[in-house]
């Protein structure tokens, strides 16, 4: 399960076909992990590590020569029934894209960090 960098246009093609009659609207929120609240990470499969801090999840880019910490955003859904429609609870539509087995996938945001915390390892 991949959600790091996924492709906009393939994460709107593949909600387009999963939610037919629903006007989708693409996001992306900082990567939260309720249950580590520091320390360097890995995610499988994604080959980089990552950092944790007060919760959020950080990777490292170079900008300037200088090597800078920014936070690693998920790419997540809004699934409404018009472009107009005011969200009050985003609980069952809000939806984090995914790739899995070449496809993109989603889960409800809800729901997510159940699904991801196994492939999460704490590097000691």
């Amino acid at each position: 399960m991949n959600v790091y960098r996924l492709d906009k246009n393939a994460i709107l093609d593949a909600a387009k076909k999963i939610f037919p009659n629903m006007y989708i609207e693409l996001d992306e929120i900082d990567f939260y992990l309720p249950d580590i609240e520091s320390g360097e990470i890995e995610i499988k499969p994604i080959a980089e590590s990552f950092y944790v801090s007060t919760n959020y999840v950080y990777e490292d880019r170079i900008v300037n020569g200088n090597k800078t910490r920014y936070k690693v955003p998920l790419s997540i859904i809004y699934t409404k029934q018009n472009k107009y429609e005011v969200i009050y609870d985003s609980k069952n539509v809000c939806y984090v894209a995914y790739e899995e087995d070449g496809e993109i996938r989603f889960c409800l945001y809800i729901d997510f960090y159940e699904k991801i915390k196994n492939q999460i390892k704490k590097v000691e």
